[in-house]
């Protein structure tokens, strides 16, 4: 039993081709989860990628301090 699981932990990549290419409902499933973790990772690479903007400083954004006391 432990062999399955360290066997699993070494190859994840091979566990989710084969889920991908099990005919079935969980094929659908598993595509579509899949393809999401793609945009999301493709997104995520693509904020990396972007130059950050200075933030603008207009007088109408700026935030008013009011004191107490």
């Amino acid at each position: 039993m432990d062999e399955k699981k360290s066997a699993a932990r070494k190859y994840p990549l091979l566990g989710a081709a084969a889920y991908l290419l099990v005919p079935g409902e969980r094929r659908k499933k598993a595509a579509g989860h899949f393809r999401k973790a793609g945009f999301e990772a493709a997104k995520g690479l693509g904020m990396l990628v972007k130059p950050e903007k200075p933030p603008e400083t207009d007088p109408k954004n700026e935030r008013q301090r009011i004191n107490i006391g």
